[in-house]
């Protein structure tokens, strides 16, 4: 009876290193939240669920999933803010937050940047630090498009702070292009020297980098255009610079 007994033991031991360890309380209600937004949908109604388990349960590894959960799914509410918030609070040290960076920078938050910039600046794990410094280039590169587009149709401005709610819509009403451009230019400086080699959608942030500076330094409104050298339409040889001060409309065409 004992050698049985013994060895129904050792099964039930190995049964449970196999199998890993039960899911936690956290989990189990993580699971059916999204079990029930599968069949009912809601994504704000599992949002507002969400929050305190992850709030309340802040060492589970669940919390982070819960909060960027959120994140992806419940865009520009203060739902999606809260999340952000504690994701600053109690999860920087989370791997899971590089993929992340993504959804971050389009969720329409006005904390989104505040998260991206302390990854860039505290996460333990360089890859983290790669994505939020991408991240963070891609969100301010869509503020900047956004205020070009209210510079050249005002009438734009309800829809604006409409699709992107009331306080993040103000919020991009008031940046200054100017004062974007360098914020930008910054970021991608950074992302020149610390993460130049980090491969990201077929290419390098190295390669990223350089052609979003060339074009914030050179093609941007109000800089002076880089020289172009070629020949006109009778063949004589021209530089732009040449033009300068003058009204000048560049066309560039071809034939194959």
């Amino acid at each position: 009876m004992r050698v049985i007994f013994s060895g129904l033991l050792v099964l039930v031991v190995v049964s449970f290193v196999i199998a890993g360890d039960p899911p936690s309380p956290a989990a189990k209600q993580f699971q059916t939240l999204l079990d029930e937004y599968e069949q009912q949908g809601g994504a704000t109604t599992v949002a507002k669920q969400l929050l305190p388990l992850a709030e309340e349960n802040p060492k589970d590894p669940i919390a982070v999933d819960a909060l960027l959960w959120i994140v992806k799914h419940v865009r520009g509410r203060s739902e999606t803010s809260q999340a952000i918030e504690l994701l600053i609070t109690n999860h920087l040290d989370s791997h899971k937050l590089g993929p992340a960076c993504k959804e971050v920078a389009i969720s329409r938050s006005l904390v989104a940047e505040k998260l991206l910039r302390t990854l860039l600046n505290r996460s333990p794990h360089a890859e983290v630090k790669a994505h939020a410094c991408y991240a963070l280039a891609t969100l301010l590169d869509t503020e900047a498009n956004v205020i070009d587009q209210l510079r050249a149709e005002p009438a734009l401005a309800p829809r604006v702070l409409q699709y992107y709610g009331k306080e993040y819509g103000q919020h991009l009403a008031s940046l200054e292009s100017d004062k974007l451009a360098k914020l930008r230019e910054q970021v991608y400086e950074t992302m020149l020297n610390s993460f130049a080699d980090v491969t990201m959608q077929d290419t390098t942030l190295g390669e990223i980098s350089k052609k979003a500076l060339f074009a914030i330094r050179h093609l941007s409104v109000g800089v002076v255009a880089p020289d172009i050298e070629g020949k006109d339409i009778a063949g004589k040889e021209f530089t732009l610079s040449s033009f300068r001060g003058k009204v000048v409309m560049v066309t560039f065409w071809g034939h194959w």
